[in-house]
């Protein structure tokens, strides 16, 4: 009877620890893209916040730490310091570390896809994630890989006195259009720009400029946007979706355009030639929350 019972805590065991093998790996974000650069929005609640950029490529880790005083504008929630809206989004219900990484991500105009909530310095932070410790988005595949670059990679920080040279900083302000195009040049992503991949948006929102803020973001990735308009306010759609040539090229997109900005599916068939783009995407007023 008791060896029954030690079997059945076995196989219980092993089921368990199976299933969670598996929701892990399918919430992992890195394996399948490690020649991509991945970057971390790294949220010190007392501190302030921090963008850190891990590239495969140069073998290095980028970090620009931001001032709490500094102020993003978004669309959806108007204007508010960067280091508030981690409570921001808590008191919204809407996770404040998940909410604080799509702020600043739309506010950067880079893919941010992950988030990590502590006061320790990072690779043990990391390390720490990968035991499931501390709040954050990663799994413990991604906090696994990345805290091996940690100790790989060499670090450079971005500091005040280099922005200021670049032009962002003017009279002890950030210019957020500075900001966005130093950083857009400088974290080019080759693992996706080098597809080759051609983008048109049309902007079927009603929000002015939405479709401009998303061709941004894609330009800064390594796409090229060979088209931006708007529809008619009768056209307009709740709903952003996608839609590409081919299914290779769906796959290749899919951590873009579903990891980062939570879209379906992609709709398979040839795009229309006025287009004269590999992939279409239909901006719906769903993605004034992206920015």
């Amino acid at each position: 009877m008791e060896k029954n019972v030690s079997w059945v805590l076995a196989v219980v065991g092993v089921m368990i620890v199976i299933g969670l093998g598996i929701r892990e790996w399918g919430r992992n974000q890195l394996v399948g893209h490690a020649n991509y650069r991945f970057n971390l929005a790294v949220i010190k609640p007392s501190q302030g916040v921090s963008f850190v950029s891990f590239d495969p490529v140069e073998k290095q880790i980028i970090t620009i730490p931001f001032p709490t005083e500094l102020a993003i504008t978004t669309r959806s929630n108007g204007e508010y310091g960067i280091s508030s809206l981690y409570k921001l989004g808590s008191y919204n219900g809407n996770g404040g570390g998940m909410f604080a990484r799509q702020k600043i991500q739309g506010f950067m105009r880079v893919p941010i896809p992950g988030y990590v909530v502590s006061e320790r310095p990072l690779s043990r932070e990391l390390f720490m994630s990968i035991f499931r410790k501390g709040e954050s988005n990663l799994s413990r595949f991604d906090a696994g890989l990345l805290f091996a670059r940690s100790l790989r990679y060499r670090g450079r920080v971005i500091d005040e006195k280099e922005l200021f040279r670049a032009g962002v900083i003017e009279d002890n302000k950030y210019k957020a259009k500075r900001l966005q195009e130093y950083i857009g040049s400088r974290l080019f992503d080759w693992g996706i720009g080098g597809e080759s991949v051609s983008v048109a948006i049309v902007n079927a929102s009603g929000e002015n400029g939405l479709g401009s803020d998303l061709a941004e973001f894609l330009s800064n990735l390594g796409l090229d946007v060979v088209m931006v308009r708007s529809v008619e306010s009768d056209r307009q759609l709740e709903e952003s979706s996608w839609q590409v040539s081919s299914g290779l090229e769906a796959e290749k997109l899919d951590y873009i355009f579903q990891n980062l900005f939570q879209l379906d599916t992609p709709k398979i068939e040839a795009i229309p030639a006025e287009y004269r783009a590999n992939v279409l995407v239909m901006v719906g007023k769903d993605a004034k929350e992206l920015f």
